[in-house]
């Protein structure tokens, strides 16, 4: 049976695909091959150092084969078409693409000037990649560290490097590093050109480009989940979030306003509040005065005004419309009618469906009002300031009547009408005894699986000990879920005792001596900051402190300060959903706690 024309097509690449691996002499040579040729999708990197046997390219083209296109099944595909169309004489002469391209909104405001490095083709091999020392392109990097700079640390930690795999991890990063510091003084300049992992033979956006936290490779965002890094397995967690972090902040914008902007959800919202100029100076307003710790709340208030700002983008058909336009007297209609549309307001039966995001812009307006003020008169804009003012006139003489008055009445008329449904005894003594023996079980398991080094089951038996101690405590004190679930490791490690060696014991009882000797008193932030106290018996001291030593394998974060924490995030466990698990895993007499 003869060949058809594509599997000649397909025989003869791959020879010669071969043929040009044998040609490569030492690794020296492979910093000029073009890394979108050689380099897999979801390869982290896109160089080879070393020679290819022609077994191991049949491999790698078979692989390419099973992946999504790439450019070397775009050139079997195109030359299978051209040889089908000889033998079938078709007329069809348009170009067969590799795979379909996706268009983004344009993103022309972080880094107009910033561009990105393209590929001229598959056949031509002129990527160069800059010195981390010299910051010069080069085009055979590995010879130029070697003979300009191999007094140096890295050059010398490659240089008697012996271990292949290691050589290879280390080039790599060096060679991504230099690359990184020269896409850092392009974006802080505002123009220039970026160095990326895999380019493109298509124009992209700079801003769609982050590091590898690890490996510093360039990759595109979307593509970032896929990315392989040499340097460790890929972790879990909001990758783009914090390969973002690495890139530098925005001219104007501090570096703590970065940091909090770019860990919100990467959506319309986000791409708005970090484009607003009113709004960052909004958001260092609010880290100023509540601090880090509260960056939840913040975030909160950020997503706020900037869903007030696109609502009113979309009310008056101005997509450029900013923050500081609203401040002003002539889109004070504009302004009520934006949150009455946001907020689902009813004319009908005058009630908003969210009445408490109508109230909270209302507050938040008056801020943006002063911080314009601000800064109108530092630069003395006294038209402006006098603008200002008629603004906030009419908040103050009109907001009450327009938005104000109805979004309380609807608070006070479900608060009126809601059921207050009571737990009976049975129901919490059913709850108690579930918490107490899941936690009993969990707590045996998890230390099982650290003492036989089962390092794979630990995050799931982490996070299941978690959820029940913190059910456990929020029922045992009948606190807020949120002032529990927020408990700090540092508040936890001041817990305290009872002296009993004070003259208070004395005038004690011996039930409530030995009541004093069985808990252990923690003070955390409440509501308004107020101090609550915090009561916790030995088997949950036990089990917080079982959580404390397996923090780091469980896969917690250093940065993160809280005791009942998400793996791989900053955050912690949410108490009300935490309750609703454990009741809904207990059959219960009458209704749910």
């Amino acid at each position: 049976m003869e060949p058809t024309p594509a599997q000649h097509s397909i025989t003869s690449i791959q020879y010669q695909y071969a043929d040009h691996h044998r040609g490569s002499s030492s690794p020296e040579d492979d910093s000029d091959l073009d890394p979108d040729y050689f380099a897999s999708d979801t390869e982290g990197s896109d160089t080879y150092s070393g020679s290819v046997s022609e077994e191991s390219c049949d491999e790698l083209v078979v692989s390419r084969q099973r992946t999504k296109p790439s450019k070397v099944r775009a050139l079997i595909a195109e030359k299978s078409r051209s040889d089908v169309t000889e033998h079938t004489h078709s007329t069809d002469d348009q170009p067969v693409t590799s795979e379909m391209q996706y268009e983004e909104p344009a993103r022309n405001e972080e880094r107009a000037g910033v561009t990105v490095a393209c590929s001229s083709g598959s056949k031509t091999w002129d990527k160069k990649s800059y010195c981390y020392y010299c910051t010069v392109p080069q085009a055979q990097i590995q010879r130029h560290w070697f003979s300009k700079h191999k007094s140096e640390r890295y050059v010398v930690e490659i240089d008697l490097c012996k271990d292949k795999i290691k050589r290879n991890q280390l080039i790599a990063r060096l060679r991504n590093l230099g690359n990184h510091c020269h896409n850092v003084e392009v974006m802080q300049k505002g123009e220039g050109e970026i160095m990326v992992t895999h380019r493109k033979t298509v124009a992209t956006g700079a801003t769609d480009y982050v590091p590898c936290d690890q490996c510093y490779s360039y990759v595109q965002k979307r593509q970032l989940w896929r990315h392989k890094c040499r340097i460790r397995k890929s972790q879990k967690g909001r990758k783009a979030n914090q390969a973002q972090l690495l890139l530098p902040a925005p001219a104007g914008m501090s570096r703590t306003v970065y940091e909090l902007l770019s860990s919100m959800i990467d959506d319309e919202v986000k791409f708005v509040a970090k484009n607003d100029n009113l709004i960052v100076e909004y958001a260092r307003k609010l880290i100023q005065s509540k601090g880090m710790q509260k960056k939840a709340y913040i975030k909160d208030k950020v997503r706020e005004v900037t869903r007030f700002l696109i609502q009113a983008r979309k009310s008056t058909g101005k997509d450029n419309l900013c923050m500081k336009d609203c401040i002003n007297p002539t889109y004070f209609s504009l302004c009520l009618s934006a949150v009455k549309e946001l907020t689902g307001f009813d004319e009908g039966t005058a009630s908003y469906r969210v009445p408490s995001l109508a109230l909270k812009i209302g507050h938040a307006l008056k801020k943006l009002a002063n911080i314009v003020k601000r800064q109108a008169i530092e630069s003395r804009q006294y038209e402006e300031i006098r603008d200002i003012d008629y603004f906030s006139d009419l908040c103050n003489a009109e907001w009450g009547e327009e938005i104000a008055r109805y979004a309380l009445d609807t608070l006070q008329q479900r608060k009126r009408n809601k059921v207050n449904l009571l737990p009976v005894t049975t129901d919490v003594q059913k709850l108690i005894s579930y918490l107490r023996q899941t936690s009993t079980k969990c707590m045996s398991d998890l230390q099982k699986a650290i003492d036989g080094g089962f390092k794979e089951a630990i995050p799931l038996l982490h996070r299941e000990l978690a959820e029940v101690t913190l059910a456990d405590i929020i029922t045992f004190n009948r606190r807020r879920q949120g002032e529990v679930a927020k408990l700090t490791m540092a508040d936890y490690n001041k817990k305290t005792k009872v002296d009993m060696a004070s003259d208070v014991q004395a005038g004690l009882s011996q039930m409530e001596q030995k009541l004093c000797r069985l808990f252990s008193r923690v003070e955390i932030r409440g509501k308004r900051d107020r101090v609550v106290p915090v009561l916790t018996t030995e088997h949950t001291q036990s089990a917080v402190d079982l959580l404390n030593r397996c923090r780091s394998d469980a896969g917690i974060r250093e940065s993160n300060e809280y005791v009942f924490s998400i793996a791989y995030f900053d955050n912690y466990l949410r108490g009300s959903d935490m309750l609703r698990k454990a009741t809904c895993a207990v059959e219960l007499d009458s209704h749910p706690l």
